[in-house]
């Protein structure tokens, strides 16, 4: 004989046994601006496993078991219930939240129904079996009489339909040689919350001796349609590949989104996951559903050796063409191009820093005021970081390509090339010129008025000083050759 027994909300209490470990959330980063502005649903954006202890109170044979406060989220694909004893779990079935009125009313076909209609001012109550919904209802009454209900104010059930659920509900047939309480491991997966990285930078000392302040916290973000309470949380800073899981669309979650500052009492170290980064954040952490909450990531970090720099480039791709490109009117781009201010940093223990840095947004400010927002991306210890700021007001660059001369016996072309750049700012500025030799593979900078820096197979770039409240430019000649085998059009 089965019995069923109600177990106590996994995600929303902390054990259910004194004994029982807290219940551990591990969320993954990615798809941050996707879950914050979604609902919540299975196979959604988002990523994040959960698992806890769970004990029953079993009677000997078989018993049914059920359990409520799940994320409308849930991978009902992932869900294990592992028995810690000598239990066995014979069947598991997760039944869908309710998903709305039309829903009820037709799985509510067959049962016995009542359902009133307002006639002038006043009421009248049919009770009846429901034999069809949709505009109206179809009820057969008591005397075999069939009526149907066009308009009709409001129903009842004398229960809910087998199947529906005022909440994701998961139910396991178990199995006990004995009874007894019976201990389980319990786990699933779920879309709905993932987080990214925060950081601010504080910059000064000017280009000459730029030193930064750097300090990060994580934004953790849940949708999924449930709260977690108590839970040891960990974020991992990593994107595994998941296939796209199936399933009906649950319940629309919550709207509401409330910004909360749970400040840990220290930031947690990093430490390895698999092919990824993991942070425990200390303590027990509450993730209300429908919250975005701050938590300390890394230790703030003072006096970063950094570079400001001035840079610009023309709209040109890094494309490699298959053949030398011998139109004359190719990598014809003129006119004027924006100035962009970044900041570079080496993210290593010489610099001030040296830990893993998670993908995120960094705001950098310059006494108080801000000098722009990027992105960042996931970046090892030892890398270099390049992030730009933003459209610099007082310094402009114009282009021009002044000659282009091919050559098709010599099979070879020249191109030359003048970048102009004015400086309406108080002080002298150093301008980094990005420019592309997208027209072969094969090139050299044969005459320029400054030397080129470091370049790779199809680009180089060049430092241009430009005085205070002047103006000075680069001109540059490349040539490109190809072999007699090579065709050209």
């Amino acid at each position: 004989m089965k019995r069923t027994l109600l177990a106590a909300a996994i995600a929303l209490a902390t054990a259910a046994s004194a004994q029982a470990a807290e219940p551990r959330l591990t969320v993954y980063s990615g798809d941050y601006d996707a879950v914050v502005s979604s609902d919540a649903g299975a196979g959604g954006p988002g990523y994040a496993l959960f698992d806890a202890d769970l004990a029953f109170d079993l009677a000997a044979g078989g018993n049914i078991v059920r359990q409520g406060g799940l994320p409308v989220a849930l991978d009902a694909s992932t869900v294990r219930l592992r028995p810690q004893g000598n239990a066995q779990v014979r069947s598991q079935r997760f039944d869908f939240a309710l998903a709305g009125q039309d829903d009820l009313l037709r799985r509510a076909l067959g049962q016995t129904v009542t359902v009133e209609q307002s006639v002038g001012d006043a009421r009248q109550s049919h009770t009846g079996v429901l034999l069809a919904a949709g505009n109206g209802l179809t009820l057969r009454l008591p005397d075999g009489r069939v009526k149907v209900l066009a308009d009709y104010s409001n129903f009842e059930l004398p229960r809910l339909p087998e199947g529906l659920v005022n909440e994701p509900t998961l139910s396991w047939d178990l199995a006990a040689p004995r009874a007894g309480r019976q201990a389980f491991d319990f786990g699933y997966a779920t879309a709905g919350l993932a987080w990214r990285a925060d950081y601010q930078v504080d910059v000064s000392g000017g280009a000459r001796a730029c030193r930064m302040d750097l300090e990060g916290a994580a934004m953790v973000a849940n949708r999924a349609g449930a709260d977690f309470k108590g839970v040891a949380l960990t974020l991992v800073a990593g994107e595994p590949n998941r296939t796209q899981a199936s399933g009906p669309r649950m319940a629309k979650a919550y709207r509401t989104e409330v910004m909360m500052d749970a400040m840990a009492p220290a930031a947690p170290e990093p430490q390895a996951s698999g092919e990824y980064h993991a942070y425990r954040i200390p303590g027990r952490a509450d993730l209300p559903q429908g919250s975005v909450q701050r938590i300390p990531l890394l230790a703030p970090a003072r006096g970063v050796a950094c570079e400001r720099q001035y840079e610009t480039r023309a709209p040109i791709g890094s494309w490699r063409p298959p053949q030398p490109m011998v139109d004359a009117n190719f990598n014809a781009v003129e006119g004027e191009q924006p100035v962009i201010a970044s900041l570079g940093f080496n993210n290593g223990q010489a610099a001030g820093l040296g830990v893993p840095l998670p993908a995120g947004r960094v705001r950098v400010f310059d006494g108080g005021n801000l000098l722009g927002e990027a992105m960042l991306g996931h970046t090892p210890a030892n890398a270099d970081v390049q992030l730009a700021l933003g459209t610099v007001f007082d310094l402009t660059a114009e282009r021009k390509r002044e000659d282009f001369r091919l050559d098709r016996a010599g099979r070879q072309m020249e191109e030359r090339i003048r970048v102009t750049v004015r400086n309406a700012k108080a002080s002298a500025a150093t301008v980094r010129i990005h420019e592309a030799m997208p027209r072969w593979s094969d090139w050299e900078i044969v005459a320029t008025s400054v030397q080129p820096g470091e370049r790779d197979a199809q680009s180089a770039w060049f430092d241009l000083a430009v005085p205070a409240g002047g103006e000075a430019r680069l001109t540059y000649t490349v040539r490109y050759r190809w072999a007699p085998d090579v065709r050209i059009d």
